[in-house]
């Protein structure tokens, strides 16, 4: 069975689908920001197309009629932009498996993956590392013997990444940044 990763945008599909594992993954595409499911009832999340697509493209089924065993991927894998507005969008994302779901999250079916936020290069070497928020960047930096020769990209999409960043960083099972949601990380949420 495949992996599912749902990301952001059809840019952020894009650069996923480059890089992915067609025979054990796949991806699916958001339409902007999710509705919030806490503030809005039911009926309107029921209507919202984003939602629509992601309860159609799992099958199986939302609420008390959600069936682990129907999943029609072994995984879902959350995948946001790095930053503030992609947190805001998996928070978003989250919350909506966790109302609507619930029962994927019980059975260990959900993660998200955390993309790096900084990427820094040495030009000297061109060394690449990456660090996943200002602190850690800070001390990669007080790491180097010569911060001059060091350039910094900070990442504001999924889309920035090349192909092999994507495959390493985001969608390889080994070397990626996974949070895998269970009801106990949802309880400290």
């Amino acid at each position: 069975m495949k992996e599912l990763f749902i990301v952001e945008g059809e840019s952020a599909a894009s650069s996923v689908r480059q890089a992915m594992h067609k025979p054990s993954q796949s991806v699916l595409a958001g339409q902007g920001k999710l509705i919030n499911v806490e503030k809005a009832n039911s009926t309107k999340v029921l209507a919202n197309q984003t939602c629509q697509k992601i309860f159609e493209s799992l099958g199986c089924g939302i609420k008390e009629d959600c069936n682990p065993k129907s999943l029609l991927f072994s995984r879902v894998l959350i995948l946001t932009d790095p930053g503030a507005d992609g947190a805001h969008a998996r928070i978003l994302l989250v919350r909506l498996f966790y109302s609507y779901l619930r029962p994927l999250i019980d059975s260990g079916a959900v993660s998200v993956i955390l993309p790096p936020l900084f990427r820094l290069v040495d030009t000297r070497t061109s060394n690449h590392q990456y660090a996943w928020d200002e602190r850690q960047q800070i001390q990669l930096l007080n790491n180097k013997s010569n911060s001059d020769n060091i350039t910094i990209t900070r990442f504001n999409g999924v889309a920035q990444f090349s192909v092999a960043e994507c495959s390493q960083l985001l969608l390889h099972s080994g070397t990626r940044k996974q949070i895998d949601l269970t009801p106990t990380e949802m309880s400290n949420a």
